[in-house]
C-alpha cells in the first residue's frame, strides 16, 4: 500500500537526524484519523459544518503555499494536518451514527 505523499525531505518531520517517510502534514492527518475508534466508542456526533470548518486551515495553508504566497512550515503543517485528521475522525463518526439510526 502506498501513500500519496511528496516525501519533500525539508517538508518532513526528522527523526534522530533523518527525515520521516510522510510529510508533516500527512504524518499528522494520520495521527489525527487515529481519533476515529475513539470518535465512534463514544458515538461522537457533530453537526456537519465541524468537521468542514476543521479542514478549512489545512485548504488554506496548502494552497497558498502552492500559489507561493506564502511560504509554510512544519509546526504549521502539523496543527492544519491533526485539525484536518480529527475533524474527519469526527465525519466518519457522525457519518455512521447517521447510518445506524435509519438501519434501526
Amino acid at each position: 500500500m502506498t501513500i500519496p505523499c511528496h516525501r519533500i525531505p525539508e517538508r518532513c518531520l526528522h527523526f534522530k537526524g533523518k527525515p520521516m517517510l510522510l510529510c508533516a502534514r500527512c504524518f499528522a492527518m494520520l495521527l489525527g484519523y487515529l481519533f476515529t475508534p475513539i470518535a465512534l466508542a463514544f458515538n461522537m456526533v457533530v453537526p456537519l459544518w465541524v468537521p468542514l470548518i476543521m479542514a478549512v486551515p489545512l485548504v488554506i495553508d496548502g494552497f497558498t503555499q502552492k500559489w507561493k504566497w506564502r511560504k509554510s512550515n512544519n509546526p504549521v503543517r502539523f496543527i492544519t494536518g491533526l485539525l484536518f485528521g480529527v475533524g474527519q475522525s469526527f465525519f466518519i463518526s457522525t457519518i455512521a451514527s447517521i447510518i445506524v439510526q435509519y438501519v434501526d
